[in-house]
């Protein structure tokens, strides 16, 4: 009978974990709504809440199974919250230390714990000499969308780049956009996080000095390319967003970016450049998701795309995707990038843009169909899928310097509470 519960407890352990990572996918993805979003978390939480009725079992067992990927950081933390235990927080605070992709999953679960859970823990961690608690700290203030005092502005200068790093994006995403000159002097730093995070934050303040360093981002391979794209396109004025469009567009090199940064731009103008695309199998994929992005279809709703035979992954495939997952930090991964996109079938796409073509004029910017606007940006957050959101809150945010950035990776109960649509 014990045995049967240990494997029971385990069984939650396991799942617990495998559905943050799915999740995490999820947030990122372009397929997922909010209402998909909620769904993963009622699974995922039934799980955790298995895990809280064990106690101490549900803690040891979860040990034994092991903490290697980021949804066993993410259990181990948020049992560890949940119960209350600080000793188990240090101890996975203590692994954690120096591994991106466990640290991605300490903060998930402090962005995941309720504020009542974190009173006090929150407070200890800002107050810690130790440079990592600090990050941490930080982390969870920003995740909630709190702002953590005085203990931000030293960040700012430590000589701990995680911590500064994570100062420095907190800084744009609660809208502090009077230390937006603090934030420039960053811009040259060695390090490479630091470095973006202080040209992504300004950047959402107007900087200019920002946008040059967006542009270099943007511009070379890297983990930050499209969130530097995806802010950059929209902070430079139309004309000059088109020429460095333009410009990618010439070289195969660039191709898919250009594509993309043609949806974040959200002129009509280019609908036919990226119908041409439909055929070429390599970039066919983004370039329906940017077309997508500007007139607001939904190609998989209206049966517009490729049929295709997609084989199930062989378990070679999938070990080495969970494989992936160990070593990649939260928002440097570009998880489901094309995953969840279809290929748009050109044959069936042409009825569509000849018969919908007017209502899209060239020369002005849309977001999923409309002009891009706060009451629009609204409903896109509230329907939309996570890339569109993830558009909307970033449109929001530029429009109201100031404002916090909308958290589109939260619980889904607290985003719907945020925007209005229910209690917490």
């Amino acid at each position: 009978m014990v045995m049967m519960l240990e494997d029971v407890i385990e069984e939650h352990a396991e799942e617990a974990a495998f559905l943050w990572q799915q999740r995490d996918m999820a947030v990122r993805a372009p397929d997922f709504d909010l209402s998909d979003l909620m769904e993963w978390d009622e699974r995922l939480e039934a799980h955790l809440d298995g895990l809280r009725i064990a106690g101490e079992a549900g803690w040891r067992i979860g040990k034994e199974v092991g903490w290697d990927l980021p949804g066993e950081y993410f259990t181990a933390m948020a049992q560890a919250i949940d119960q209350g235990k600080p000793a188990w927080m240090k101890e996975v605070m203590d692994a954690a230390e120096g591994e991106a992709g466990a640290t991605r999953g300490v903060i998930a679960a402090l962005g995941w714990a309720g504020t009542g859970k974190l009173q006090g823990l929150v407070k200890k961690l800002l107050e810690t000499r130790n440079p990592y608690g600090r990050q941490l700290g930080i982390a969870a203030c920003a995740v909630h969308r709190v702002h953590p005092g005085e203990a931000l502005f030293k960040a700012f200068e430590s000589s701990h780049a995680g911590e500064k790093a994570r100062a420095l994006k907190a800084a744009g995403e609660l809208g502090l956009s009077d230390r937006v000159k603090d934030l420039e002097q960053h811009l040259e730093n060695e390090d490479e996080e630091v470095r973006f995070w202080a040209a992504w934050s300004a950047g959402l303040f107007g900087s200019a000095p920002a946008q040059r360093i967006l542009g270099l981002f943007a511009s070379a391979e890297g983990p930050r390319r499209r969130q530097s794209l995806d802010l950059l396109v929209r902070l430079l004025p139309a004309e000059k967003a088109q020429d460095w469009l333009r410009q990618h567009l010439r070289g195969r090199e660039h191709l898919r970016w250009a594509l993309i940064g043609a949806g974040i731009q959200g002129d009509p103008f280019y609908l036919e450049p990226l119908f041409k695309q439909f055929s070429d199998e390599e970039v066919a994929r983004v370039a329906g998701e940017a077309f997508e992005m500007i007139t607001g279809l939904n190609i998989f709703e209206l049966s517009l795309e490729v049929l295709e035979d997609v084989p199930a992954p062989t378990e070679e495939e999938t070990a080495e995707s969970l494989d992936a997952l160990e070593d990649e930090e939260d928002d440097i991964r570009e998880l489901g990038e094309d995953t969840g996109l279809v290929v748009p079938d050109p044959e069936k796409m042409r009825p569509w843009l000849d018969e919908n073509a007017h209502r899209f004029a060239p020369g002005q910017r849309l977001l999923c169909g409309e002009p891009i606007s706060p009451e629009h940006c609204d409903k896109v957050l509230r329907s939309g899928r996570q890339r569109q959101r993830r558009a909307a809150a970033l449109e929001t945010a530029l429009a109201s310097k100031g404002s916090p950035l909308f958290e589109t990776r939260a619980p889904g109960r607290r985003q719907q509470a945020a925007l209005g649509q229910g209690a917490p």
